[in-house]
């Protein structure tokens, strides 16, 4: 890891819809904030199913939790990842963001 990247990340996710004529309607981003210095890390998905797989390995969400944040996400909204129990967002470490596609 690089002096200037920050070791330590928050996550959000936002639908992103695609230009018209494209095959796709709208992707997933799942984008990685630095808790300090660096910059924002950003991985995109076509479905939903392999995203919230991801997230419920790494961040222990719950089906209510991921379901919650794809309403948001469809609400035109950017979803965090918080803590279920504090409501403070949760930090992910770069191993962490490795298992979730935003790391190399």
């Amino acid at each position: 890891m690089k002096n200037n990247e920050a070791e330590f990340y928050s996550l959000h996710l936002r639908l992103v819809k695609d230009p018209p004529g494209d095959t796709a309607s709208h992707r997933f981003e799942l984008i990685a904030l630095p808790e300090g210095p660096g910059e924002p890390r950003r991985a995109h998905f076509e479905h939903w199913e392999p995203l919230s797989d991801r997230l419920s390995a790494v961040a222990s969400s719950t089906a209510f939790h991921l379901k919650a944040i794809h309403r948001t996400m469809h609400a035109g909204l950017t979803a965090s990842l918080i803590d279920r129990v504090t409501g403070e967002r949760q930090i992910f470490s770069v191993h962490q963001l490795k298992d979730l596609g935003l790391a190399g």
